[in-house]
């Protein structure tokens, strides 16, 4: 079946993933189920769904896809890369199990531990006293465009066998009578031994701003949980554009760049002249982890505008718009009081 539509066992209405309780609560009825309730039950309610799309088969996600959704039977379209989403017309949470196959489907999860409305008193607190905000831009009419969305992260594990030599050098100087002596001290530095470099995290989603997500890290590790499809009920989910090789690569180069910063800093020298590094780096583990974000797009005058949430810590940051109007008349308005003040500075002076 390449769409799984969880539903509850007591009403059968729709039912979400609630990161309030950590569990699956409906809605509707109030009643909560663990995902291996909901599962079951959705297997024994949607065999004959199951049947009639037997033929389907793997999703590699290479174009936008159209599937039906399972509670109401309408078209639910989806991007290249999206595993979860929403049927437009019933609103029932939908998650493409036939896009979660293979190299695709993760490994470790963070579920969400805030909501959306948490999430927006966040975005609340963090746009309160920012000026020359356009004046249809409120938190009200911003609430429904607040997308939680799991994002794609590989994390990868280095481990080092170091062979490290350089020269460590530190001057002193001191003045004798009208001159200035200077000492040079060299060091021989020799470094052997093994190092771990734990979960290097490199975000593999490529159609998001990076800088943007960064700003709103960390996630706790804490939290880590086996993957399940149920954690995305209720959530949007992207799978990485950004492959397992170019992570791998990106990870050796950082555990370099993170082992000679150490090496360096084991020596109390002022500069070290690097002889020979004859380390050697290899992968120890690759992780295909999902973490939790609140996304906001906000379109003004021709310019998209985003902001994002950490959906666990609940760390917000973003880039909100400028209304130019209301810039240009306070800039009128100062350099009428600035104008004032200078001919009343005059009047007294004369």
């Amino acid at each position: 079946m390449s769409i799984t539509n969880y539903k509850c066992i007591g009403c059968s209405a729709p039912i979400a993933f609630n990161p309030n309780v950590g569990s699956f609560k409906c809605e509707y009825c109030g009643k909560q189920s663990t995902e291996e309730e909901l599962k079951e039950f959705a297997e024994k309610t949607e065999e004959k769904w199951a049947e009639k799309h037997a033929h389907e088969k793997h999703d590699d996600g290479s174009e936008v896809r159209q599937y039906n959704c399972p509670n109401c039977g309408a078209e639910v379209v989806c991007g290249d890369t999206t595993t979860a989403s929403f049927c437009y017309y019933c609103h029932s949470p939908v998650i493409i199990e036939s896009r979660l196959q293979g190299d695709f489907r993760p490994n470790k999860i963070v579920p969400f531990k805030i909501d959306k409305k948490t999430a927006v008193q966040k975005f609340s607190e963090w746009t309160a006293g920012k000026k020359f905000l356009p004046r249809d831009f409120t938190v009200d009419v911003q609430e429904k465009n607040i997308v939680g969305m799991y994002l794609p992260y590989w994390d990868v594990d280095v481990d080092a066998d170091i062979d490290y030599h350089a020269v460590g050098i530190t001057e002193h100087s001191r003045i004798m009578g009208e001159r200035e002596e200077i000492t040079t001290e060299r060091y021989q530095i020799d470094r052997n031994g093994t190092m771990h470099f734990p979960a290097i995290r490199s975000l593999s989603f490529e159609k998001i701003n990076q800088n943007l997500i960064n700003a709103i890290n960390p996630f706790n590790a804490a939290d880590e949980k086996e993957f399940n499809t149920g954690y995305l009920s209720g959530f949007q989910s992207e799978r990485h554009t950004y492959s397992r090789e170019n992570a791998e690569k990106s990870a050796l180069q950082q555990a370099i760049q993170y082992a000679r910063i150490q090496l360096h800093a084991s020596t109390e020298c002022d500069r070290i002249v690097e002889e020979r590094d004859n380390s050697k780096y290899k992968i120890a583990n690759t992780t295909y982890t999902l973490l939790p974000v609140y996304i906001l797009n906000y379109p003004y005058k021709g310019k998209n505008y985003q902001f994002a949430v950490n959906g666990q810590t609940g760390v917000a940051n973003g880039d909100l718009p400028t209304d130019t109007t209301q810039v240009a008349l306070f800039s009128i308005l100062i350099g009428v009081i600035v104008l004032i003040l200078a001919l009343l500075g005059g009047i007294f002076l004369w």
